[in-house]
């Protein structure tokens, strides 16, 4: 990971975002000489719920198998 001066990162941002966001490759960014922060690519974090309304199921889906389908299944 490439590490990048505070400065030249602020007079470069931009093109540094874009650069990040299309190579996949991060940027320490330090100041005075220690690093302090890191620019990578956004990565969407799932957020969970989101398909609640696309699934759906019977409502008899989690009652017992009775004894004839438990063996079709091998259970």
């Amino acid at each position: 990971m490439a590490s990048i001066p505070i400065s030249e990162a602020k007079a470069r941002l931009a093109s540094l975002v874009r650069e990040v966001a299309q190579s996949g490759e991060a940027y320490v960014i330090s100041v005075n000489g220690k690093p302090m922060a890191e620019l990578r690519p956004f990565v969407a974090v799932p957020t969970p719920g989101r398909f609640r309304k696309e699934i759906s199921f019977d409502e008899d889906a989690f009652t017992p198998l009775d004894d004839d389908e438990a063996s079709l299944w091998g259970v």
